[in-house]
């Protein structure tokens, strides 16, 4: 499964709020708080809302939380970098944090999925 496959998911309510629970949990671990109000209708922005200027401040202040935040949450180098090159006119902060939520969002519907067929 790819980010791509994740956009028929945007939009359910019980995978989105899984999904902010992932992020509040991987987030947590490197003293940050996200919150989640638990409307599905608005989740991507208001957890990018929050989890960008993090990003944008790790990234020229501490290189190597931002590169733990990463490894954590399981992005490569070649995702940062395909991304980058298919959206070379947004802010790096802005494309990593997109690849955060997607990764995550990805990483319940497969947890999801796996569940149902056991």
């Amino acid at each position: 499964m790819n980010f791509s496959d994740v956009s028929p998911f945007i939009n359910r309510l019980d995978l989105i709020t899984e999904t902010a629970q992932q992020i509040i949990k991987d987030f947590e671990m490197f003293g940050t708080d996200i919150k989640f109000s638990g409307n599905a209708y608005n989740a991507y922005e208001e957890l990018f809302d929050q989890i960008e200027p993090y990003i944008n401040k790790l990234i020229t202040t501490n290189h190597q939380k931002f590169l733990g935040i990463l490894y954590r949450i399981d992005i490569s180098d070649e995702q940062i970098k395909k991304a980058v090159n298919e959206n070379a006119s947004e802010p790096f902060s802005h494309i990593v944090s997109d690849l955060i939520i997607k990764r995550e969002l990805q990483k319940v519907v497969i947890r999801n999925h796996y569940k149902k067929k056991s």
